[in-house]
């Protein structure tokens, strides 16, 4: 206890506390290796670049596995196709089963990077099947978006059990995908309404999210269903003030919501979201900009200049960030 209160008032630095701690026999030599090094900075995680790179190969390999169906379907033919597809899945999915931990309520670490990977190859292995055989056979006819709310009840499913976020991804994009479809198919106007259909998209979004949170489980997801509502919310807002300019609701609904995101952001002290409330409001103060110059040189000073002041403020900004943390 002396040490920790000699450290806190500054009369020993953290070199000399583990050398007391090594000699005292608190650490061993490695340990007190390994924490010398980390204070000095000659070690850092690349935790999230491997994981990065596992999701970066996931992509490539489902990108390998459509182009394959795609070029040699007529070769391979529909029963090879559709097994090998299946067998992916199947395997992956039993895998994840089989070298999983036990599901909680809270976070859970995965076991390795390569169980993540083959959680998102059997995820897209499972994609690529059932969209092959609607495809072929068209099983369910008109009926088919239903495929898009059974792969998001799938992925939503799987998210929560091993506790992933790219997987929680995947199902909040293919219930955005089914939800998009099942409204052009009811409603005949939708074409015309698809902001407001966005805009009710992120509210469900934020409310199952919300919900959920609420609920206790896995509090850490409720940033994810966050990022979605927020940027699908901004897009719908922004092309309503480009299209409609000051003779909607869109205008002061965006100078609301960039608010609201900015005011989220100072209170978590989560920059992206700062990053987002100034992009999207330079993106609709630009929109209406264009519709009152006329003058190209002008335009130009414009562009020029407002990237350039908005660069320098998300420049600041991330400072301060960094050194509020």
């Amino acid at each position: 206890m002396n040490l920790i209160d000699s450290l806190a008032n500054g009369t020993m630095n953290l070199t000399a506390l583990l050398n007391e701690m090594r000699q005292a026999g608190t650490l061993n030599e490695g340990q007190s290796t390994v924490l010398e090094e980390l204070h000095r900075g000659r070690r850092y995680s690349v935790h999230w670049e491997l994981r990065a790179a596992v999701y970066v190969g996931v992509l490539l390999v489902a990108a390998g596995v459509a182009l394959t169906v795609r070029e040699y379907f007529a070769q391979l033919g529909d029963v090879a196709i559709i097994g090998s597809l299946a067998a992916a899945c199947l395997a992956s999915f039993a895998y994840c089963f089989l070298k999983g931990g036990p599901w909680s309520r809270g976070e859970v670490e995965s076991p390795n990077l390569f169980f993540d990977y083959v959680l998102l190859f059997g995820c897209t292995c499972f994609a690529t099947a059932i969209g092959y055989v609607e495809a072929q056979f068209t099983v369910l006819g008109k009926l088919w978006i239903h495929y898009l709310l059974i792969s998001a009840a799938l992925f939503f499913f799987l998210a929560y059990r091993f506790d992933n976020r790219l997987v929680l991804s995947m199902a909040l994009s293919t219930l955005a995908a089914w939800f998009g479809f099942q409204l052009s198919e009811t409603f005949l106007h939708f074409h015309r309404y698809w902001r407001e259909s966005a805009i009710a998209y992120g509210a469900v979004t934020f409310g199952l999210g919300f919900a959920l949170h609420r609920a206790g489980l896995k509090r850490h997801f409720f940033q994810v269903y966050l990022h979605f509502a927020v940027n699908v919310l901004l897009v719908a807002l922004v092309s309503g003030v480009a299209e409609y300019r000051f003779a909607s609701w869109h205008l002061p609904a965006l100078a609301a919501a960039v608010a609201a995101v900015a005011v989220y952001s100072v209170r978590t002290r989560r920059f992206s979201y700062m990053l987002y409330a100034i992009l999207y409001g330079f993106a609709g103060l630009t929109s209406l900009a264009v519709r009152f110059i006329h003058d190209t040189g002008v335009m130009f000073l414009y562009g020029i200049g407002s990237s350039l002041a908005v660069i320098a403020l998300i420049f600041f900004l991330s400072r301060k960030y960094k050194e509020a943390a």
